[in-house]
């Protein structure tokens, strides 16, 4: 697996021309190891509810030399009844079709999800998008880290049709730092582990893949406890941890375009 070299390219357009002009545009080359406000921002002060049991504090997101951690950890708060701190990292921009790609190592706890993902809802609508929930996943489930969940959903506020794939890796990605990407297009999405192909849906009339001209999309990473009411998806979640948990993120790398090429 190739690391991308240690540069930030923040909402600078760079046109990559071959013989058949321009192919894609390089929007975000980002290392995170230090925040760039002008590209992310942080939540910070609230909850999302059921199943999340956690409330979002911009503390919990800390950056140095490696890239990023998102930390989970138990500290109660007067204002909330979440007594576990999370982070949750949010573009500003909201992104049309192209790649997304990021190096992690998520959480191996029982309970706990740590995810890179592509997302629009009622909430994080962007201009001209039609305010319903659209997303592109990748998870992992903390009681088995050799296991990737991928996921979409289209314009679907209900959050019933989901479409979970199950990718069993060779590996332990807990242990060590993978690149994982996905390509989004009109015509389909491919979700890529260290650059290789992994699984592919088509959109079809009858099970259409979300479209950029119904919104485009934010580009986000969390982690989260789940509620003991979904245990049996991520396992549970035990709610007397003292300890930091850590997800590792690094070299997040954003290019629109439907020709964009995922790294190798």
């Amino acid at each position: 697996m190739s690391s991308l070299p240690t540069l930030k390219l923040s909402l600078l357009s760079i046109a990559i021309v071959g013989s058949w002009g321009v192919i894609a545009s390089e929007k975000i080359l980002d290392p995170l190891t230090s925040f760039d406000h002008k590209t992310w921002w942080k939540s910070d002060g609230w909850s999302n509810g059921f199943p999340f049991n956690n409330r979002w504090e911009a503390t919990s997101i800390r950056n140095n030399t490696n890239g990023m951690q998102i930390v989970l950890f138990k500290e109660p708060a007067e204002y909330s009844n979440y007594a576990f701190s999370s982070g949750e990292l949010r573009s500003h921009d909201f992104y049309s079709y192209g790649c997304f790609e990021v190096e992690m190592k998520p959480i191996a706890k029982p309970g706990v999800i740590s995810s890179f993902f592509l997302f629009a809802g009622p909430f994080d609508t962007p201009d001209g998008g039609n305010g319903k929930h659209n997303e592109i996943d990748i998870e992992f489930l903390g009681n088995n880290t050799n296991i990737l969940q991928l996921n979409f959903w289209t314009n679907d506020n209900s959050y019933i049709q989901s479409h979970e794939k199950l990718i069993y890796l060779n590996f332990d990605a807990s242990t060590d730092f993978h690149r994982y990407g996905i390509k989004w297009t009109k015509k389909y999405i491919q979700w890529f582990i260290d650059g290789e192909i992994v699984h592919q849906v088509n959109n079809t009339q009858s099970d259409p893949i979300p479209s950029s001209q119904d919104s485009k999309l934010r580009v986000m990473a969390n982690v989260w406890p789940t509620d003991t009411a979904i245990a049996n998806w991520a396992g549970e979640f035990d709610t007397s941890t003292e300890s930091e948990l850590i997800a590792r993120y690094k070299n997040i790398r954003i290019q629109e375009g439907k020709n964009c090429k995922i790294t190798h």
